[in-house]
């Protein structure tokens, strides 16, 4: 097991941890939440730089690292729509997507085909993070409102994106399926 998927594995299991921090009812449970996201986040970056800088990319690095992204930011969403602070389309919208993409990259593996992240998707997976973390935080800071929307104005920038890219891959799926028949 590489160091690179070791991070991945634990940035998994952090999803649980941060959904039992934010559904509870403790004392600063945004801040500690936004903490815990906060820290999956970022080790998503170090587990990519670790897996390339020291040649540890692996077939289940591959599959596990955008499993990861998508675990984390569809709990986060989930228990912000619990919250209310999400709609539940935009919540749809984005999980649908994760879905469909993670199944298309499943299916590219199983045929031994590359099926890389476009620089449109990297922007979304910021996008959902920034939006999603100040979505988190708003409770805390001292303009609640004032950064309810300014995340909300974010996430919706990341559904934009989001269904752009979704397009954007299918289409570049079906161009790399279609020449393999």
């Amino acid at each position: 097991m590489t160091v690179a998927n070791i991070i991945t594995i634990a940035r998994i299991v952090l999803v649980p941890i941060f959904l039992v921090i934010l559904l509870t009812e403790m004392q600063n449970k945004e801040i500690i939440a936004f903490a815990v996201f906060i820290l999956a986040s970022v080790s998503d970056a170090l587990d990519g730089y670790i897996a390339r800088r020291f040649n540890q990319i692996t077939p289940l690095g591959k599959f596990l690292d955008p499993l990861a992204d998508k675990l984390l930011v569809a709990a986060a969403l989930l228990a912000l729509v619990y919250h209310q602070y999400v709609e539940t389309w935009v919540a749809a919208v984005i999980i649908i997507r994760e879905i469909l993409i993670t199944a298309l990259r499943f299916y590219s593996l199983v045929q031994e085909s590359v099926f890389a992240a476009s620089w449109i998707a990297k922007k979304k997976t910021l996008m959902q993070i920034i939006g999603i973390a100040v979505l988190i935080i708003h409770p805390k800071m001292p303009r609640p409102n004032l950064f309810f929307w300014l995340g909300t104005i974010i996430l919706y920038v990341a559904v934009a994106l989001t269904v752009y890219s979704a397009v954007e891959y299918v289409i570049k799926y079906a161009r790399i399926d279609s020449r393999g028949k």
